[in-house]
């Protein structure tokens, strides 16, 4: 395909992430990353949600559509997808939430809605630039439920585009719990070191 916007060869340089986490510690049922964040995969994220390429995002989320049509534990009986919020600064910032679009991607071919239901509490610094420990104390009490939101009794996929230590995820799923959420599952493009 010419107008791919990803070539043949760095397709397959991208590398499906080998396991799912699991849930000791966090508020998350359960967490799942599409691809291993590195190399090309890498650098096309970043283009995507730093480099103005929104035209990726059809691309990208086809990688994790790809991954929950090999792993049907991870969609299956869900009633709800959801994505991680940006602060209202970033957002106006990169004019886009790259994680709702990947998200809306993933809702439209497995015919579940997409539900714009969590909001950030506070302000937080870019996890990207802290330390493991610091990133779990840095998205602590994050996010709360929109008004309007009902997430009681459903299941619920949450969508990031990277995971690292999984505090985001976690902090997502309280909130969304916390407002009688039955499960919260979770899925980012990307899981990173």
């Amino acid at each position: 395909m010419d107008d791919a916007p990803v070539c043949g060869f760095c397709r397959s340089q991208i590398r499906p992430n080998p396991r799912h986490y699991g849930r000791e510690g966090f508020h998350f049922d359960s967490a799942y990353a599409a691809c291993l964040y590195e190399g090309v995969l890498k650098k096309l994220i970043h283009q995507y949600k730093y480099g103005e390429k929104q035209n990726l995002a059809p691309f990208l989320s086809g990688l994790m559509a790809d991954f929950l049509n090999d792993n049907d534990e991870a969609i299956s009986g869900i009633d709800m997808i959801t994505f991680v919020p940006l602060q209202p600064g970033r957002l106006r910032e990169r004019g886009f939430n790259q994680s709702r679009e990947l998200a809306l991607n993933i809702s439209r071919p497995f015919d579940i809605a997409l539900s714009d239901t969590l909001e950030k509490a506070v302000s937080t610094r870019h996890q990207n630039e802290l330390a493991r420990n610091e990133r779990l104390v840095n998205v602590k009490g994050a996010f709360r439920l929109r008004r309007g939101a009902d997430v009681a009794g459903k299941r619920i996929l949450v969508i990031d585009d990277v995971m690292t230590t999984g505090a985001t995820f976690s902090e997502a799923a309280r909130a969304l719990k916390e407002a009688g959420a039955a499960e919260v599952r979770c899925l980012a493009l990307a899981r990173g070191a």
